[in-house]
């Protein structure tokens, strides 16, 4: 009797082991869904994630295209896009920009220069750099002062066939200035610029109005040369060839004699020049001088 009473006792015990052990078998399996969840921040060190982009620093548009400011002298045009200056640098090539196209047309070579441009590497070649010019003008040209100008000018001339430099002086006319070589003499106030050896060798320089035609020029200088001679006008391609600037070319011949009515314009500004060539031993060197003379009238 004593027997069959123990007996549920030690199966109650051991249904209560197994449950306890059950228990403690699914608490350590919950275990490791528990810690798996602070694991998924390890995905962030994919390359999406990476805050290690994003830091780095970029090219800045703005310097790239910075506008450096400068000043210099003119060399000449390289071709019909680019042009040379001579900065502190040395003698320097810059492309011509938007708005710059036409400029050189109003600079003579050794001309005080005033520019802006910016630089841009060229594609492929970091190691080249491109210049384009923003703005070109002479030195005082954009701020209504005097262009500052040296007292002398060298000019380089075709004499005798052969090339020669010459030096010529600065000379005040009314409105304008010009170079004047040590052959002339220039009276201010009539405007005529004449050799000292023969005075009957001159040309007479007129500042022309802002609205002048030059229709009405044209016509004048044909009926005062036909007293001379046959007038003859030089065309638009032989006018560049002759001189920057020219808008009518009339000249008329005789025995002894040449006579030329030219208008000449810089700037918007033009100028009449009248020429007086008689047919002595003088007129070889009388030309050469007198047109680079006239071609470096500048406004005042």
């Amino acid at each position: 009797m004593r027997y069959r009473r123990s007996l549920p006792i030690i199966s109650a015990a051991l249904v209560l082991t197994l449950a306890l052990t059950a228990c403690a078998g699914n608490s350590g399996a919950q275990a490791p869904s528990e810690t798996a969840a602070p694991e998924i921040p390890a995905q962030t060190a994919s390359p999406t994630a990476s805050p290690g982009p994003s830091l780095a620093p970029s090219p800045s548009p703005a310097a790239e295209t910075e506008v450096i400011r400068d000043t210099g002298t003119y060399v000449g045009q390289i071709d019909n896009h680019s042009v040379e200056i001579e900065t502190e640098a040395g003698p320097t090539a810059f492309e011509l920009g938007a708005g710059t196209e036409n400029a050189p047309e109003s600079l003579e070579m050794d001309d005080p220069v005033e520019f802006e441009y910016v630089e841009k590497a060229v594609e492929g070649d970091d190691s080249v750099v491109q210049r384009v010019l923003s703005k070109l003008v002479k030195a005082g040209e954009d701020t209504g002062g005097t262009v500052a100008l040296p007292e002398t000018k060298a000019f380089k001339l075709t004499l005798e066939g052969m090339e020669e430099e010459k030096t010529a002086t600065l000379a005040q006319g009314t409105g304008y200035a010009l170079y004047v070589f040590d052959i002339f003499d220039f009276d201010a106030a009539a405007g005529r610029l004449s050799m000292k050896v023969d005075p009957e060798y001159y040309a007479e320089i007129t500042k022309l109005p802002a609205d002048y035609s030059l229709d009405a020029l044209a016509e004048e200088g044909r009926k005062e040369l036909a007293g001379v001679g046959q007038v003859s006008e030089l065309n638009q391609n032989q006018r560049d060839e002759r001189m920057k600037g020219l808008k009518l070319y009339l000249t008329a011949v005789k025995s002894g004699l040449t006579r030329q009515y030219i208008v000449k314009e810089l700037d918007g500004q033009g100028y009449l020049i009248k020429l007086n060539i008689p047919q002595r031993e003088a007129s070889e060197g009388f030309g050469p001088h007198v047109y680079a003379s006239i071609n470096s009238i500048v406004n005042q």
